[in-house]
């Protein structure tokens, strides 16, 4: 009887641990924590964009982030001496895996509806842009392509 109460508590105990080969623990697949996905989402657009065209008279360059489902932009436009900082901009939550979205940049004397778009590698930027100064200047829309540096 003795024997017979031993063997069921030494099954009972060794039942209850939980020993996991190392084999298991390798092969198991753990779900990726908010930093791993938020790290890995979108960085086709991460990085500071340098215009094809050296001699442009638009926008220069564009710095994108992606931070709390969002994107951090910030754009420089050519100005003699140095290049215009427009400053920064954020974007609303943008979905898992989006190559395009858009931001209003009001400037006072103009807006520009700016899309943001992955296409091949490049960065293409399609620039709306209107008055609202009274100036008589004419709206436009421009078509600009960016190169990751």
């Amino acid at each position: 009887m003795k024997l017979f109460i031993s063997t069921v508590s030494l099954l009972i105990f060794f039942w209850s641990i939980n020993v996991e080969s190392p084999i298991v623990k390798k092969d198991r697949i753990y779900p990726p924590t908010n930093t791993v996905l938020e790290n890995n989402v979108n960085n086709d657009f991460n990085g500071l964009w340098i215009n094809e065209d050296n001699q442009t008279r638009g926008t220069s360059k564009c710095k994108i982030s992606y931070k709390n489902k969002s994107f951090v932009i910030q754009m420089w436009a050519s100005c003699h001496p140095q290049d215009c900082d427009w400053g920064e901009k954020v974007s609303n939550e943008v979905k898992k895996g989006t190559n395009k979205f858009e931001l209003l940049w009001d400037h006072e004397f103009a807006e520009s509806i700016i899309t943001y778009e992955i296409i091949e590698g490049k960065l293409k930027l399609t620039q709306n842009r209107r008055y609202k100064d009274n100036s008589g200047r004419e709206d436009f829309t421009i078509i600009e392509y960016f190169i990751k540096k």
